[in-house]
């Protein structure tokens, strides 16, 4: 089986450097037959989202079908201008024109994840294609019904020479990354973007990792609007708490925290009932290794709200936790579950070195009216991208570059981005034809220091 991955990966590379494959009609073809696999199996996706994920079909439209269609389209608009080289002078003296051609990469392999499996698997794809690259996907083993139907649709619908899906575990990932890939994009825990930068390193490829980590959410305003409440509660449990951009922990003023938690409390009923567990909008834990994991995370501080949990439907209830230790995993490690710890503050100037002194995270949400209040705070705030009295949206749309720093990962994409990011740029550089004076080269007259140093600003 290996050999055969080595083999489709090595005619990918040759596919993706032929001239035909770079040409924009190429690429808008790629794209039409991604978005009708997408239309035409639109119930297959939404049935695969909700046996691995327990997805509704509204959450499985709005989170992963809707803003992949709107992604592709976007990319299907712009391709032809994006493709179009970019072309100046420079020196006045010793003109030149500079013609910026974006070349394809040749064969990207994408390692997506289990949280939103179709989407950050095929958003990827679309960037991928209609930056003129051919693809390779290994989609995660832990929601196998849409791995499943990644593989069957894939291959009905593309060359493997152009898009190839493999299943498998993480031996499977490992083999893969022993291979010479040009390009690599990877979602996932911040462990195994460790271990995929150096499985790269080994081939100097270029790659984006996006790996999420521990989002803040900060109510500023010691009297927040509901709908300030409502958008957290469901950022937060929306795919039951697993989304690499929810609000991973509550920053409150100390001094109406009871007041909070109580309307915090409220909305949760407000939105999923008083037994979450009859809600068709409420999902379901991935699998039983993350349940234990989340329940064990419950002994953690003081139960506010929540808490119930049932391990044959891998069911956990929308749950708000306070009294939370600084040292312990609920504020040390992503989440990643429908588990919400709310913190104190005493004012700004002790939650400025609170943000400062932690990881940067994916996203920083920031609740308040008071506009001057936010300027003043944006400075010191170092995450992947900073959200202003909403949730999550920045994940979703194709005209806003989406990615981490640091410990989040690194590399941007969507729409544009995407383009860019799995593309390079290539300077076809033409000099006018005209004779070089001899004094450009050895042995040189004295006086020409002078006169670089004079006329510098026409020369360069």
């Amino acid at each position: 089986m290996r050999h055969e991955w080595v083999k489709i990966q090595h005619k990918q590379k040759s596919q993706a450097d032929c001239p035909e494959h770079k040409t924009a009609a190429e690429r808008h073809a790629r794209l039409a037959v991604l978005r009708r696999m997408i239309i035409e199996h639109e119930s297959e996706w939404v049935g695969a989202l909700a046996e691995d994920l327990g997805k509704s079909p509204i959450d499985a439209y709005v989170s992963e079908i809707g803003p992949l269609l709107a992604e592709i389209d976007d990319l299907d608009r712009h391709i032809d201008r994006w493709m179009r080289p970019q072309r100046r002078i420079t020196s006045r003296l010793m003109p030149m024109t500079i013609q910026t051609i974006r070349q394809p990469y040749g064969s990207i392999l994408i390692i997506s994840p289990w949280n939103y499996p179709i989407l950050l698997a095929l958003v990827p794809l679309a960037g991928a294609l209609a930056a003129g690259n051919a693809c390779f996907i290994k989609p995660s083993e832990q929601a196998p019904a849409c791995s499943r139907l990644l593989v069957h649709l894939i291959s009905q619908s593309f060359s493997p020479d152009d898009v190839f899906v493999v299943e498998g575990d993480g031996q499977v990932a490992s083999d893969l990354l022993g291979l010479p890939w040009d390009f690599i994009f990877f979602t996932g825990s911040q462990r195994i973007g460790r271990v995929i930068s150096e499985a790269a390193a080994r081939f100097i490829t270029p790659l984006i990792l996006e790996l999420g980590g521990r989002n803040p959410c900060v109510i500023l305003d010691e009297h927040p609007s509901q709908d300030s409440i409502r958008q957290i509660v469901w950022g937060k449990f929306f795919n039951c708490g697993q989304t690499c951009v929810a609000p991973d922990y509550l920053l409150v003023p100390a001094a109406s925290a009871e007041r909070i938690l109580k309307t915090l409390a409220e909305t949760v009923v407000d939105l999923y009932g008083a037994d979450p567990r009859q809600s068709p909008d409420y999902g379901r834990i991935v699998s039983e290794q993350h349940w234990k994991r989340l329940t064990y995370l419950l002994r953690e501080g003081e139960i506010v709200l929540g808490g119930e949990s049932d391990r044959d439907s891998r069911y956990l209830s929308p749950t708000i936790i306070t009294g939370v230790p600084e040292d312990s995993p609920l504020l040390q490690d992503e989440i990643f579950g429908p588990v919400l710890p709310v913190l104190t503050y005493h004012g700004i100037d002790d939650l400025r070195p609170f943000l400062a002194g932690r990881p940067s995270p994916l996203t920083t949400y920031l609740f308040s009216r008071d506009r001057h209040l936010i300027r003043s705070l944006l400075p010191g705030i170092r995450s992947g991208s900073v959200m202003i009295n909403q949730v999550m949206r920045q994940a979703a749309s194709p005209k806003i570059a989406f990615g981490g720093i640091g410990e989040s990962g690194y590399g941007r994409y969507h729409g544009k981005a995407s383009f860019e990011a799995m593309s390079w740029q290539q300077p076809v550089v033409r000099s006018v034809p005209w004779p070089t004076p001899r004094l450009r080269y050895p042995p040189y007259d004295r006086r020409l220091y002078h006169w670089i140093r004079r006329f510098r600003r026409w020369l360069y």
